[in-house]
């Protein structure tokens, strides 16, 4: 699930061309919404993360806030340590439908903001969804 793959923007992912998957991911998502791109943005390394923090704020205000939006806006806000925001963007993520990763995100966030009793709570209700989830598959 965490690894869909974009035709698109994948191989220049690959190739370390981040500042051009990144603008196929921009010219992408202006066209129209499609899911795949938004997957693909935590992978991105350029230098300019303000420009997709700010396309997925537009893409919430346009489509509402999924817990596909707040989860990869909790990403990147991680990324250069906007340590409140991300917590607020992971936590509504959750709110919509629990995941393991971002249970394992915000339990980050959490430690980043001194705050170790939250972040081990949200380390074990992770845990439990996966052992939870393990179970309903086997």
């Amino acid at each position: 699930k965490r690894a869909s793959r974009s035709p698109w923007a994948d191989p220049w992912i690959e190739c370390d061309d981040h500042g051009a998957a990144q603008q196929i991911v921009v010219d992408g998502l202006k066209r129209r919404f499609d899911e795949r791109l938004v997957q693909l943005m935590p992978r991105l390394k350029s230098g300019n993360p303000e420009q997709l923090e700010k396309l997925l704020q537009q893409q919430i205000r346009q489509h509402g806030a999924s817990a596909l939006l707040n989860s990869t806006l909790g990403q990147l806000l991680m990324r250069h340590g906007e340590w409140q925001q991300a917590a607020e963007a992971l936590r509504a993520a959750l709110k919509q439908r629990p995941d393991a990763y971002d249970y394992a995100w915000l339990a980050d966030t959490l430690d980043k903001l001194h705050r170790p009793e939250e972040a081990a709570q949200m380390r074990r209700d992770g845990l439990l969804l996966t052992l939870h989830q393990d179970q309903r598959t086997t």
